[in-house]
């Protein structure tokens, strides 16, 4: 069985979103708690500033899939000290069929916050890799996301969901170009990662006045500023420049604000008539919220570009359709394969049973009146042999029909109380 906790974009704020972030090295931690607390098999964490989601495997643990999902959810919000009520900010799912349907239409970009973005599919295929590298997959996982990338490639080669896509760097640079004349708009970019070199991208586009560049790692924001052949200033001299822009736009992987609010108002109170834009589209925010009341400050976050959001969807709502029924013919035949797959233990019992019952027999002949010449022997092998497929093969055929191919979980437990090895 696989499930699915999501805190994302619309069932939670960016601050419930910030607490739940995942690095690397967290996502392997949480893996062997996880293994040790509630036996999972398999495990797959999504991380990125519009959500945290846990793709979750668990074998023979059929209907106690309540029971999984609440262990996991106590190790969550112990792995994370977590306080607070999680269970409002969480969107969960369980099976195969609604998990993969979930992660079919986010590969396809319908469940991003900008509709048919891309950088969702690098994302995925980064924490899918990044699972698989630390043995952290489990089969039915394996199998899903694989085929998740082959639905998204699909999706977006036939219909026009991306065409013209817009991401949240192209979302905040329209924001900006909608407050100031860029001409003469001068603007510091903190960080040096894919969002900010997408914003940089769109702004160079629009003719800004000047761009600067600043990252931790130097030698990176000088890369980054060579390709638009644009300024850089070391990191430790930010705060010299920030009242000296019109805008500062941040975009880093620090999981601590890198500017608290004490910083701000002292540079602030130098430069009280100077007005200054600051955009986070940070996920853990790199600015506090508590900064919104110094005077000559505006504050936007990721979850403010929601007007713009709202666009992009209307613009695509047509493409969602038509990408739906392409996801839908995907998502049968992975569910076919995985429901199928509840049946495995049954079905290998019930053939090595039949096996059993046959080698019994062959030994209760032995000892009586079994044939010496060994064309009779081969014969009687070649028979009985075909008795166990036949056998075998019409009782796996009705199992199949009369669970429903391993859907009907009633009929399934039925199956697994009559063939399965205790």
């Amino acid at each position: 069985m696989i499930g699915l906790i999501s805190i994302n974009f619309k069932t939670s704020p960016i601050e419930v979103r910030e607490a739940f972030y995942f690095q690397e090295k967290e996502k392997e931690n949480f893996f062997n708690l996880l293994s040790s607390e509630c036996s999972v098999d398999g495990l797959i964490i999504l991380s990125t500033c519009n959500r945290t989601e846990i793709y979750y495997e668990f074998e023979n643990h059929l209907g106690e899939e309540k029971k999984i999902f609440h262990l996991i959810m106590t190790c969550l919000v112990k792995f994370k000290h977590y306080s607070e009520g999680l269970s409002p900010y969480v969107d969960t799912k369980n099976g195969s069929y609604d998990v993969s349907k979930h992660l079919f239409r986010l590969i396809s970009g319908l469940e991003s916050m900008i509709i048919g973005e891309f950088q969702i599919v690098d994302q995925l295929k980064e924490a899918f890799y990044f699972a698989k590298d630390k043995n952290m997959l489990g089969p039915i996982l394996s199998r899903m996301f694989q085929k998740s990338f082959e639905t998204g490639k699909y999706v977006r080669s036939n219909t026009d969901i991306a065409k013209g896509a817009i991401s949240v760097s192209y979302a905040a640079a329209e924001m900006i170009s909608n407050k100031y004349y860029l001409e003469e708009t001068s603007i510091l970019c903190v960080g040096a990662g894919e969002t900010s070199q997408l914003l940089v991208k769109h702004l160079c586009k629009k003719k800004v006045k000047e761009i600067t560049i600043t990252n931790r790692t130097e030698s990176k924001a000088k890369r980054f500023a060579k390709t638009y052949n644009l300024k850089t200033i070391p990191f430790d001299k930010m705060n010299d420049k920030i009242f000296g822009v019109d805008v500062v736009v941040f975009s880093t992987s620090s999981s601590q604000p890198i500017m608290s609010r004490r910083e701000i108002e002292n540079i602030s109170n130098f430069n009280k008539n100077k007005k200054v834009l600051f955009v986070d589209l940070s996920v853990p925010r790199n600015i506090d919220n508590d900064i919104i009341d110094i005077g000559n400050i505006e504050l936007i976050n990721i979850d403010d570009l929601k007007d713009i959001v709202n666009k992009n969807y209307n613009r695509r709502k047509g493409e969602i359709e038509k990408s739906q029924i392409i996801i839908d013919s995907f998502l049968k035949e992975f569910d076919e394969w995985a429901s199928s797959r509840q049946l495995r233990p049954s079905i290998l019992s019930i053939k090595n049973k039949i096996k059993i019952l046959i080698q019994n027999n062959m030994k209760i002949k032995s000892n009586g009146a079994l044939p010496a010449d060994n064309n009779d022997t081969e014969n009687l092998n070649i028979q009985l042999n075909r008795v166990y497929d036949k056998l075998s093969n019409h009782l796996v055929k009705k199992i199949r029909l009369a669970s429903n191919n391993g859907k009907d979980k009633s009929a399934l437990e039925v199956i697994k109380k009559i063939f399965n090895d205790e």
